[in-house]
């Protein structure tokens, strides 16, 4: 059965499914723990935004993750200005469904804002391990070395705060121009430095391909010493109205080697959470809208052959 065949035939009742009481974690198709050693897959919460922390909580148990990766931001399933009463909310909603909540994503970059500090406090008391941290840019008008000088300093105060936390930030590195750490070197010359397990990398494999073709493996090789967790995704090169566009696939679609990857993964013994980003057309979910133009149990469909198809490539490679 073709991926859209299993969506329309599985759509229509894997909302039902996955927001029943019974169908929790360790009662559905799990991931990790078992005897592949399938890696903990947590969803990246932005494509299930139009869920409320119960319903978001029960519907990623259902489609066998381990746990959920919490946007934590503006636009996000928690807002920062509101987390003291919602963080622990969402962080219990996903708990009771029997799943982890070890990892958050916010736009945190620095430690000016007071505010930010008591938010990663409060959400290391309520068991959340890591985070990953906003994205950094380039302001076309400094040089790249000074550039990486700046955020050389700015990150290093940023993993004290972390460090007198106890919990670890995580850099992603994106693709596109102005992204800092879009080239690997300059994120891995910011934080090489640094006790990775106060400020390291979350590293996105998609992101890596785009920009690096084919020697993302050394940019890989380059911040693996570094690397807490990783950010999973794929995309094809589309020559769209006479112009060559990326575009992003559901997981083993596209350009990104898994199988590659995985055995590289493999072969380190990697002890990474994985985080499992969904940014392909899903009617505006992918982009964390709250009322997409998909039916819901479509979506969910989809990002349930995603864990299928994560699975069957991890145990293949």
């Amino acid at each position: 059965m073709d991926r859209r065949k299993f969506i329309q035939t599985a759509g229509g009742g894997i909302i039902t499914a996955s927001l029943a009481p019974g169908l929790l974690a360790g009662d559905g198709p799990g991931i990790s723990g078992d005897s592949s050693g399938q890696p903990a897959l947590y969803l990246f919460s932005k494509a299930i935004q139009f869920l409320d922390y119960r319903e978001m909580a029960q519907a990623a148990a259902a489609m066998g993750f381990s746990g959920l990766d919490l946007t934590v931001r503006p636009g996000g399933h928690v807002e920062p200005d509101r987390y003291d009463r919602d963080l622990p909310a969402a962080v219990s909603a996903i708990k009771d469904a029997g799943l982890d909540c070890e990892m958050m994503v916010t736009k945190i970059v620095g430690t000016d804002n007071r505010r930010d500090y008591d938010l990663l406090a409060l959400a290391r008391s309520l068991g959340i391990k890591s985070y990953r941290l906003g994205g950094l840019k380039y302001d076309g008008k400094t040089s790249a070395t000074e550039t990486v000088k700046r955020y050389q300093v700015q990150l290093a105060e940023l993993a004290e705060w972390n460090r007198r936390i106890g919990i670890t930030g995580m850099y992603q590195n994106h693709s596109g121009e102005g992204a800092f750490g879009a080239s690997i070197w300059d994120i891995f010359l910011a934080v090489k430095d640094l006790d990775p397990d106060a400020l390291g990398i979350q590293f996105d494999v998609r992101h890596a391909v785009t920009e690096g073709g084919r020697n993302w493996a050394d940019g890989y090789r380059l911040l693996k010493p570094y690397i807490r967790s990783l950010a999973i995704k794929d995309f094809i090169w589309a020559e769209i109205d006479g112009k060559w566009k990326l575009v992003n696939t559901p997981m083993g679609e596209g350009m990104v080697d898994f199988s590659r990857y995985f055995g590289m993964l493999k072969e380190s013994g990697m002890d990474y959470p994985v985080s499992v980003h969904c940014e392909y057309d899903l009617g505006g979910a992918e982009k964390g809208r709250r009322e997409p133009a998909m039916p819901r149990e479509q979506i969910l469909a989809a990002i349930r052959q995603d864990v299928v198809t994560i699975k069957k490539l991890w145990a293949e490679a």
